[in-house]
């Protein structure tokens, strides 16, 4: 008579034996299926603009038109599309404005934009525009950025986020011979500082290749 004790030692390993050579068959333990199950949930993404349409002035540079330098042409908006609804979003780059504890104010949001000026030391405005583009040499002292994120829903759950800044610079002008006494200068964006929100949400939803 076969020992009992034996008898349940095979019982025990057989289940075992049979997960190993499943395992080896196959490359993966449903342990690790379980996980990638759970892993592949959709997930928000990201992906490079369709089409990048020019937005509107968003209306908060108006003062510069008032001077005798015309703006300076501006570049495309920096845009990108994600998938969600476009008041998450927004939502969104409204929180990570204020992580970045950016100084804002003329703050205004509807279902589809949202517009707001942010100021600029000198170092800023720098970074940001280009200085080095005007008639005569100006010593300035700050600047501020009008920006506009423009919303757009074009469908199978994806909305398009355009971004575009206008900036000003506020100073005087260094010109030794004719000094103007213009102080607000309209300045070129270099795109820096449209693409550093484009950064933000892409940080905070997956890219999608």
């Amino acid at each position: 008579m076969e020992n009992p004790l034996l008898v349940m030692q095979r019982c025990l390993m057989r289940p075992a034996i049979l997960l190993a050579i499943w395992s080896a068959s196959f490359g993966f333990s449903p342990l690790l299926t379980r996980e990638i199950q759970q892993n592949s949930a959709p997930a928000a993404v990201t992906r490079a603009c369709s089409a990048n349409p020019v937005l509107g002035s968003s209306g908060k540079n108006k003062q510069a038109h008032k001077t005798k330098h015309p703006l300076p042409p501006q570049p495309l908006p920096a845009c990108v599309e994600v998938k969600g609804e476009a008041m998450e979003i927004q939502e969104t780059l409204q929180a990570a404005v204020r992580d970045l504890k950016w100084q804002v104010f003329e703050n205004h949001a509807s279902e589809d934009s949202w517009t707001f000026v942010r100021s600029l030391n000198v170092e800023e405005l720098r970074k940001y525009a280009d200085t080095k583009v005007l008639l005569e040499p100006v010593e300035f002292e700050y600047g501020k950025a009008a920006l506009l994120v423009r919303t757009t829903d074009i469908g199978q759950g994806f909305v398009r986020v355009q971004i575009s800044a206008q900036i000003q610079g506020e100073g005087k002008s260094a010109d030794a011979v004719v000094k103007q006494p213009v102080t607000s200068w309209p300045l070129r964006s270099k795109g820096t500082l449209e693409q550093e929100l484009i950064a933000q949400l892409q940080s905070r939803y997956k890219h999608l290749e």
